[in-house]
């Protein structure tokens, strides 16, 4: 489904500040895992910091990659089950896209 021209231009005007929020929530919990390294527990980290990095990288990829219209709904709906967006920046999308994206969160997660 393609979101109205007017959601796609509010989704497009907060791509940028969406990402930053993103990386820099994953960037803060990697931090906070490389201070739990202690003497003798660095692979052990560094493992953990590998599978995590991993993991992240799949979340930034279904919350950007594949940046279209057509599947932009798809894109707000990950958006959102991230906790990118403000109640002020989502309440920005027309009334029809708000309560799809709700209605999905609450079938899926």
């Amino acid at each position: 489904m393609d979101l109205p021209e007017s959601d796609w231009k509010h989704l497009s005007r907060l791509k940028q500040l969406a990402l930053d929020r993103l990386c820099q929530r994953i960037l803060a919990e990697t931090q906070a895992l490389i201070s739990t390294a202690t003497a003798g527990e660095h692979h052990r980290v560094y493992l953990a910091l590998y599978r995590q990095i991993h993991e992240q990288d799949q979340v930034v990829a279904d919350c950007f990659n594949d940046w279209r219209r057509k599947s932009a709904i798809f894109l707000l709906m990950h958006w959102r089950r991230q906790g990118l967006l403000t109640e002020e920046e989502f309440s920005g999308f027309s009334a029809e896209t708000r309560t799809m994206v709700d209605g999905w969160l609450a079938q899926h997660g």
